[in-house]
């Protein structure tokens, strides 16, 4: 089976300030996180919205460094 991924795009999010450093499941609520839309058009706030796409398609995906980070999706979702 082909694992998917969602893009976080991070010049687009707010992330919540933490001051020592611990980025926690509360923290990562806390942000305000952007991914991309299906086929790389667009963003989206609703998780369930976002594009998927696979390692495959991700290689051929243009960016800066540190511009978006891949956010796997579990295999309850698929």
């Amino acid at each position: 089976m082909t694992r998917l991924y969602r893009i976080i795009c991070l010049k687009r999010s707010t992330f919540a300030n933490q001051g020592d450093f611990e980025y926690t499941s509360h923290w990562f609520a806390a942000s305000d996180i952007v991914y991309w839309n299906p086929n790389a058009q667009g963003y989206t706030t609703n998780r369930l919205e976002a594009g998927l796409y696979t390692g495959l398609e991700l290689e051929d995906i243009n960016g800066c460094h540190l511009d978006w980070v891949m956010d796997p999706v579990g295999r309850e979702e698929e």
